[in-house]
């Protein structure tokens, strides 16, 4: 069956609003459901698209989603308190958002046997591997709530999926790159602004590894599993990204200094931050005959040119900084607790 109608919850998201666009371009219908936590300016662009539905609502309210599910073909779960900081802030309304409104979707999606679930995980959930690669059998070891919230999604949707509504996990690594909504509480985008705005950097245990992945290269994961056909099992989980992209912190500030030659860094060897992962990627590289359309020098490139522009500026980066967000959901955690 050719999937032509698609749930986004969670679309007006730093990654969500670049994947409702790469999907109406090619040729998708695509209805939204947002709780707006930070606004709707990342799809104001596409109110008079009529490829696109918005619903403000909550993923925890049934008589909202049961709405936004007629008609149907396919879920892409989005909806989330994303990063650790966040969930720190506000672990309640975490927990609740994150794994509890995943069960209550994933249980309406059963019943409406909608085809496929595509649910959006963390390669976060690894926390700690070291110097070895971490492939979808490895051990998890997580180091934070938002990826033990991710874990338990995971072990609910393994044990609930069936035939009628297959369940995928992706496990995406760090993403980078510029969206109608950009988030400068992630690496590459936190080093491109800093490096550009001050001249100078600051990095926390350069050795440690992270895989980057950009949000074009997101949203083509998903519009690959959309249109694969070939699912076997009701539920499966892939690691999302590309093995060659996995670097230490030193290694992608190398990659900064190359296009920034000046850049003065400080290395300091701690870190409150505990994790440390190399991924291995083959399975879905192998699946989908995956490439990457950008690397993590291309996002250095794309951020910097942004802000040269102005394009980004330092509005965008208050507004979406780690220490922002945090601020944010400690002001508004009992608000986001669903009644």
């Amino acid at each position: 069956m050719k999937l032509k109608n698609i749930l986004i919850t969670g679309g007006c998201g730093y990654f969500g609003n670049s994947l409702i666009r790469k999907l109406i371009d090619k040729g998708y219908n695509v209805r939204c459901l947002d709780l707006l936590i930070y606004g709707r300016d990342s799809i104001k662009n596409l109110s008079n698209n009529n490829r696109f539905i918005f619903t403000q609502g909550d993923i925890r309210d049934e008589k909202k989603v049961n709405e936004c599910l007629e008609n149907i073909d396919a879920i892409v779960h989005l909806a989330a308190i994303v990063g650790d900081k966040p969930c720190e802030a506000a672990p309640e309304a975490a927990y609740d958002i994150n794994f509890i409104g995943t069960k209550k979707l994933y249980q309406l999606a059963l019943k409406k046997k909608i085809p496929k679930f595509i649910f959006a995980s963390t390669c976060s959930n690894y926390g700690i591997s070291g110097d070895t690669f971490a492939n979808e059998n490895s051990k998890l070891n997580p180091v934070s709530l938002y990826a033990e919230s991710k874990i338990d999604c995971e072990n609910y949707l393994e044990t609930a999926a069936q035939s009628c509504t297959k369940a995928i996990s992706l496990r995406f690594g760090t993403a980078y790159g510029i969206s109608e909504r950009t988030r400068f509480d992630l690496t590459v985008n936190s080093f491109s602004y800093e490096a550009y705005k001050y001249k100078k950097l600051t990095v926390f245990a350069e050795n440690t590894w992270r895989p980057y992945i950009h949000v074009e290269d997101m949203s083509n994961i998903v519009v690959e599993m959309l249109e694969k056909k070939q699912i076997q099992n009701n539920f499966e989980k892939y690691n999302a990204g590309i093995t060659k992209e996995n670097f230490t912190k030193r290694q992608i500030v190398e990659k900064l200094i190359h296009l920034l030659p000046s850049l003065e860094v400080e290395f300091i060897p701690y870190d409150n931050d505990k994790r440390n992962y190399k991924v291995d990627f083959s399975k879905i590289e192998k699946f989908l005959n995956l490439k990457n359309e950008y690397t993590v020098i291309d996002g250095f490139k794309e951020i910097l040119s942004a802000l040269e522009s102005k394009q980004l500026d330092d509005k965008s980066y208050l507004n979406f900084n780690l220490e922002s967000l945090t601020k944010f959901f400690q002001k508004n955690s009992k608000k986001l607790i669903y009644k």
